[in-house]
């Protein structure tokens, strides 16, 4: 929506045609009636117009410069074919810090990724445990035998015990439970 409407413009804004915004004599909302822009119930035929519009992509340009930082509710009406929601969205994504790929070569740690500037946070389990076991499985790469004998052992713990902690983990534990203080 540009001038033929109750579109909030100020002297001053500049689009990028230096400030002349020229453009607005070209667009298809020129004539229109403002309630059309503004109406819940018109909507789709405002969006149908502003999509058919010569100028829709400076028109879209400069309501997200004059909407930049604005909170979703202070967006209203249809402008550039879209809601006052879906420009907040718009804005949202273009002002996402873009993710950097992983070097190419060897599979990149998760957590180097998380934290490419400092130590990860996290070690990677060795291998012959369950942990690394799982990690070979999620990433898709081959699984050794450490790895698959650890999992098996796991494995039939859990089965007999019901718990996936070691025997002696779980003595050692009950035994700083039980020496706390009873001296009974």
């Amino acid at each position: 929506m540009t001038r033929g409407g109750a579109g909030p413009w100020t002297r001053g804004e500049a689009g990028e045609d230096g400030g002349s915004r020229v453009w607005e004599a070209r667009a298809a909302c020129g004539e229109r009636d403002a309630d059309l822009w503004f109406s819940r119930s018109s909507w789709p035929t405002a969006v149908a117009i502003c999509t058919v519009c010569p100028v829709l992509d400076p028109c879209r340009a400069a309501v997200l410069q004059r909407e930049r930082g604005l909170p979703r509710c202070r967006r209203q009406g249809v402008v550039a074919g879209l809601t006052g929601p879906q420009r907040h969205d718009l804005e949202r994504t273009a002002n996402l810090p873009r993710r950097q790929a992983p070097p190419t070569g060897e599979p990149a740690d998760r957590a180097v990724l998380l934290a490419p500037d400092g130590p990860p946070r996290t070690r990677r389990a060795p291998c012959g445990t369950r942990a690394a076991y799982q990690r070979h499985l999620r990433r898709g790469e081959p699984v050794d035998e450490a790895c698959r004998a650890a999992n098996a052992r796991e494995a039939g713990r859990y089965r007999r015990t019901g718990s996936t902690r070691d025997q002696r983990e779980s003595a050692r534990v009950r035994h700083r439970a039980g020496s706390s203080g009873d001296p009974s």
